[in-house]
C-alpha cells in the first residue's frame, strides 16, 4: 500500500504542475526532487541543486545533457574538440580536462539511478525525459559513486499501469532539422504496464564542408527506449528499463586564428618542423565554410543499456532499494585537426602527401579511428529508513566493475602528415593499443536526527562512505614509421616500442556532516561540509613508458558551503543561495607534452582553491508571468608549479572556472482561449571569460538568446495538440566553444559555438 500511495502522490503532483504549465500560474508549484533518494521539496534539500521538469524541458528544448549547457549557472558544458560526442562536464569549476578511459569525470551522471561511467557518448538524446536535477559539490554519502564535482541526474518517464497514453513531436527548422519523436503508453492489467519510447533526428552543421565527404557538425541521431513496470504485491515493484542510441557525428573542426610565429611566408618552425603559409585559411570570426582535403567520416556511437530498480517497502517506515546496470558503450572517432585548409595541409590519419612541389603524388594509408570497446557492470543497495520521529537515514553497499579497449594510432609527434617545405612530407605515427579494467566497493550512510529542542526546527546529519578503488591498465606500443620523402619511401625506425601493465589500489574515507535550521515554515538555512576523493590512475596519453607507470594519486576536496533557501507564505517568491568554498589536495593536473597534439601528463598539485556564490531567485508577479534570475559567482586559484618538462615555475589554473555567469528568464501565460492556451519565454545566457591568463587559450564571455512562443492544450480528437515556434541564440552570436594552442599551423585556433537556429514543433498527446 506504501509504495502505491506514493505513486498516487507524485502522480497528482505531477499532474498538477503539467496543468499549471499549460493554465494561468497563481502561485509557483512545489518542486519534488529525490537528490537524497527519497522524494522531497527542493526547498527542505540541504544542497545546492536545479532542476528542471517536464514543461522546463519542452520550453527549453532539453533532449540531453549538452542542451544544459549555459542554463546552469556554475555548469559548464564543452565537447571534446577531437570527438564532439564526447562531453566534459564542470561545475562550479571542477571537472576532467582530458577524457580518456582511465580518468574519471569529477561530475557524475546517473541515468534513473545508474552511474554512467564514460564521457564518450554522453551527447545521446533520452527518449521521453520526465526531469533533470543538477546538484553542486560532492555527494559521496548519498551516492555509490564517489564525485568532486557534483551530479547530474536523469530520470526518465515511467509507465503508468492506470492509462493508456500516446505522444508525436514532429519538429522541422533550419540547417535541414528534422525530427520525430514518439511515445505509447500500454497498461498490461493488474498492476503491469510497458512503455516504448523512440526518437529521430537530422540536422546539418553550421559550418560547410567544401572538401570531400560529410559537413562538419552533421549529425543523425536515433534510439528507443523500452520500459516495464510491475507491481508484483502492494510493497514490491520492478521498474526495468532498456536503452539503445546510434549517433553518427562529423566533428567540428578547429578554424586557425592566429598564424604561428615567425612569419616571412612561413607558418612557424618547432624543431625541424616547417610549414607553409598557403595551406591553411585564418579568422577570427566564424566561417561559414571551411576545406578538408580528404573525405571526412562520421564518428560512430553505439550506446547499449540496461537498469533495473527494485523497491521493497518492508514495512510503513523501512523500504530497500536495489540498482542493477549494465552499459555498453562503442564509440569509433575520426579526428582531423586540418582547420579548414586549403590544398594539400592535412593532420588526420589516413593518406600521405609525397612532394610537397613539383611532381606531388598522394600514398594512400588505411583509415584510423580510434576504437573504444567499453562495457561497466554496476550493483547498488539501499536501506531507506525511519527510527521512531526523530531519525531518517540512509545506508548503501555499491558496487562496480568497468572493462575497456581503445586500438589508437595517436599522434604522438606534433602533427601526422604535414607539408614540409621543399623537403617533403614527414609521417610519424604509432599504433597503440590501451586497456582498463576496474573494480569500486563502496560502504556509504548518511543519518538526519531532528531532536526535541527548538520547536524541532534543528535537523542534524552525519554521513560517511569508505571506497576502494582497484585500477588496472595495460598500454602497447607496436611500432613507429616515417615517411622519407627524399627517397619517397616508407622507413620502419623502431623499435620505439613498449608494452605496459601497472595496477594500483586507492582507497578513501570521508564524511559529510549538515547544520539545517527551519527559521519559518518557509523560510531554512544550513551549513554543510562534505569530503571527497577521486581515485588516482594512470594517463594514456604519456608517450613514455616511465610516465605511464608511474601513474597520478587520487586527489581529495573539503567543501564548505553555507546555504539558504525561502519563499513568501504565497509562494510568489522564491530564493535560494548558497555561498561555498572548497579546497583540494593533490589535484590532478594535465601537462601538454611539448610538440605534441594529443601528449600529456598528470601530475598531482599540492593546493587548489574555489569558492563563490550561487543565487536563484523566481518571482510571479502577476497571473501567468514568470520571472527567474539566476547568478554565480567562481573565484579560483593552483598553486604555482613547476612544468616537469621544461622545469619552469608558473602558473597553474583551472581552465574552465568562469568567474561569472547568470541567466534571466521571462514567461507568460495568457488566459486560456477556445483555440488554446497561447504561452511565451525568453531567456538571455550569459557565461563569463574563461582562461584569462593564456591569451592562446583565452575564450571570451558570450550571452545566448534563446525564445519560444507556443500554442498549447488545442483540442483535438482524443487528446490535445501544440503548436510551438522556437529558437537559439537569436543573435547568431560568435562563440567559442573551445580553443587549441597545440595545433601545427596555428598559435591560436577555435571551434565555434552553433549559430542560430530555429524551428517548428508540432505535438500531440492521447491520454
Amino acid at each position: 500500500m506504501r509504495l502505491q500511495s506514493a505513486t498516487l502522490a507524485i502522480a497528482l503532483v505531477a499532474m498538477a504542475q503539467q496543468a499549471m504549465s499549460q493554465g494561468r500560474d497563481s502561485a509557483l508549484e512545489e518542486i519534488l526532487v529525490t537528490a537524497q533518494h527519497r522524494t522531497e521539496s527542493a526547498m527542505s534539500t540541504p544542497i545546492s541543486l536545479v532542476t528542471m521538469n517536464t514543461g522546463e524541458l519542452e520550453k527549453q528544448r532539453i533532449e540531453s545533457i549538452s542542451d544544459l549547457n549555459g542554463l546552469v549557472p556554475n555548469l559548464n558544458i564543452d565537447n571534446f574538440p577531437s570527438n564532439n560526442q564526447t562531453l566534459r562536464l564542470f561545475i562550479r569549476g571542477v571537472g576532467l580536462t582530458d577524457t580518456q578511459i582511465t580518468q574519471d569525470p569529477a561530475v557524475g551522471v546517473y541515468l534513473n539511478g545508474a552511474y554512467i561511467a564514460r564521457s564518450a557518448g554522453l551527447t545521446f538524446d533520452v527518449a521521453d525525459l520526465e526531469r533533470i536535477e543538477v546538484l553542486r559539490g560532492p555527494q559521496g554519502t548519498l551516492y555509490g559513486r564517489n564525485t568532486t564535482g557534483g551530479a547530474i541526474k536523469l530520470v526518465t518517464r515511467k509507465p503508468d499501469t492506470a492509462a493508456l497514453s500516446a505522444g508525436q513531436t514532429l519538429s522541422v527548422g533550419n540547417n535541414a532539422l528534422f525530427s520525430s519523436k514518439t511515445s505509447i503508453n500500454l497498461p498490461l492489467g493488474a498492476g503491469y504496464a510497458a512503455k516504448l519510447a523512440y526518437f529521430y533526428e537530422d540536422v546539418d552543421g553550421f559550418t560547410n564542408n567544401a572538401g570531400p565527404g560529410g559537413g562538419f557538425g552533421d549529425r543523425e541521431s536515433r534510439g528507443f527506449r523500452l520500459d516495464f513496470r510491475a507491481d508484483f504485491s502492494d510493497t514490491l515493484r520492478l521498474d526495468y528499463g532498456y536503452d539503445h542510441s546510434r549517433i553518427e557525428s562529423h566533428n567540428y573542426t578547429a578554424q586557425a586564428v592566429t598564424p604561428r610565429t615567425p612569419g616571412d611566408g612561413l607558418l612557424g618552425i618547432i624543431g625541424d618542423i616547417v610549414v607553409a603559409n598557403d595551406y591553411v585559411n585564418y579568422g577570427s570570426e566564424r566561417f561559414d565554410e571551411l576545406a578538408t582535403s580528404v573525405p571526412l567520416l562520421p564518428t560512430d556511437t553505439r550506446i547499449d543499456g540496461h537498469t533495473a530498480n527494485i523497491e521493497w517497502a518492508v514495512d510503513d517506515a523501512t523500504s530497500l532499494h536495489a540498482i542493477t546496470a549494465w552499459r555498453d558503450l562503442r564509440d569509433k572517432t575520426y579526428t582531423d585537426f586540418a582547420s579548414g585548409a586549403s590544398g594539400q595541409f592535412r593532420i588526420d590519419f589516413n593518406s600521405a602527401v609525397i612532394g610537397a612541389n613539383a611532381g606531388e603524388q598522394r600514398m594512400d594509408l588505411p583509415a584510423v579511428r580510434p576504437d573504444l570497446k567499453h562495457e561497466q557492470f554496476s550493483q547498488e543497495f539501499q536501506l531507506l529508513g525511519r527510527a521512531g520521529d526523530a531519525v531518517d537515514y540512509l545506508a548503501g553497499v555499491y558496487y562496480f566493475w568497468e572493462q575497456g579497449r581503445e586500438n589508437a594510432q595517436p599522434l604522438h609527434h606534433m602533427f601526422d602528415v604535414f607539408p614540409f617545405g621543399a623537403n617533403g612530407t614527414l609521417y610519424n605515427l604509432s599504433a597503440e593499443t590501451n586497456r582498463i579494467e576496474n573494480e569500486t566497493v563502496a560502504v556509504f550512510a548518511q543519518l538526519t536526527w531532528t531532536p526535541d529542542i527548538l520547536d524541532r526546527h534543528l535537523h542534524l546529519t552525519l554521513g560517511g562512505r569508505y571506497s576502494r578503488d582497484s585500477r588496472k591498465a595495460s598500454r602497447d606500443v607496436t611500432d613507429s614509421t616515417v615517411l622519407d620523402l627524399d627517397t619517397s619511401v616508407v622507413n620502419f625506425i623502431g623499435p620505439s616500442v613498449f608494452s605496459a601493465s601497472p595496477d594500483h589500489d586507492f582507497n578513501d574515507t570521508s564524511f559529510t556532516l549538515i547544520s539545517q535550521y527551519d527559521i519559518q515554515e518557509h523560510f531554512n538555512v544550513y551549513l554543510k561540509y562534505a569530503g571527497a576523493y577521486k581515485s588516482g590512475g594512470f594517463n594514456i596519453r604519456d608517450p613514455e613508458e616511465s610516465g605511464f607507470n608511474a601513474g597520478f594519486d587520487e586527489e581529495t576536496l573539503n567543501a564548505f558551503e553555507l546555504g539558504f533557501k525561502g519563499e513568501t507564505p504565497d509562494r510568489r517568491l522564491r530564493l535560494n543561495s548558497a555561498v561555498f568554498y572548497q579546497k583540494f589536495d593533490d589535484y590532478q593536473y594535465n601537462f601538454q607534452v611539448p610538440d605534441t597534439i594529443s601528449g600529456t601528463r598528470v601530475f598531482n598539485i599540492d593546493n587548489g582553491e574555489m569558492s563563490g556564490v550561487e543565487l536563484e531567485l523566481t518571482a510571479l508577479p502577476a497571473e501567468g508571468l514568470l520571472l527567474q534570475a539566476s547568478y554565480a559567482y567562481l573565484d579560483s586559484k593552483l598553486d604555482d608549479v613547476e612544468n616537469p618538462f621544461t622545469g619552469e615555475i608558473g602558473k597553474a589554473y583551472f581552465d574552465n572556472a568562469p568567474r561569472h555567469t547568470y541567466r534571466l528568464m521571462v514567461g507568460y501565460t495568457f488566459a486560456p482561449t477556445p483555440l488554446g492556451v497561447f504561452n511565451a519565454n525568453a531567456s538571455y545566457n550569459s557565461v563569463g571569460k574563461r582562461n584569462e591568463h593564456n591569451p592562446t587559450l583565452y575564450r571570451d564571455a558570450y550571452a545566448l538568446l534563446n525564445a519560444r512562443i507556443a500554442l498549447s492544450d488545442i483540442p483535438g480528437p482524443g487528446g490535445r495538440w501544440e503548436v510551438a515556434l522556437w529558437g537559439k541564440n537569436l543573435a547568431d552570436s560568435d562563440y567559442e566553444a573551445f580553443a587549441l594552442d597545440n595545433l601545427p599551423q596555428a598559435d591560436r585556433a577555435v571551434i565555434w559555438g552553433d549559430g542560430r537556429s530555429y524551428g517548428l514543433d508540432v505535438s500531440y498527446r492521447y491520454h
